[in-house]
């Protein structure tokens, strides 16, 4: 490997927009010989998503279904050549991407964008705003043009 992104760390929630992150992260990983470690995050239920009806699935059932689609993920991206891991962590987003950023030493993380209303903005921190303030790793935050509000 050369080149200055030789390790990207890509979050996903499971949520369409980090779907779109990871293929992104693993499409630039094949293009440069990087490696890609795939953090699945199952974060705490907050009170604003579970009065808008989200976060009140059993954590575990939340942890299998994203594991299982994160499986998926590693199977196409080895298929194409790309060295990938994959785990699944159970926290806050901002700070388990950037704890696994800094013990993996990557040089990338990658993180997707969700439009989300202005309350709930103000109510729940933006992991990616978060990340851009705070995380000391280069970051790129995808926007998925199919999910727009």
């Amino acid at each position: 490997m050369s080149g200055i992104f030789e390790k990207i760390i890509v979050g996903s929630n499971g949520a369409p927009e980090a779907e779109h992150a990871v293929e992104i992260a693993i499409s630039l990983a094949e293009r440069i010989g990087a490696k890609v470690i795939l953090l699945g995050v199952v974060p705490p239920p907050s009170a604003e998503s579970q009065a808008e009806g989200y976060g009140l699935d059993d954590p575990e059932a939340v942890k299998r279904r994203l594991t299982a689609q994160l499986e998926r993920l590693v199977e196409s991206a080895k298929k194409r050549g790309v060295e990938i891991v994959a785990e699944v962590d159970k926290g806050d987003p901002e700070k388990l991407i950037e704890q696994h950023a800094s013990k993996e030493k990557a040089n990338l993380i990658v993180v997707g964008h969700r439009n989300v209303s202005r309350l709930r903005h103000w109510l729940e921190r933006s992991t990616s705003e978060a990340l851009l303030r705070k995380a000391k790793t280069s970051l790129l935050v995808v926007h998925n043009p199919e999910h727009k509000s």
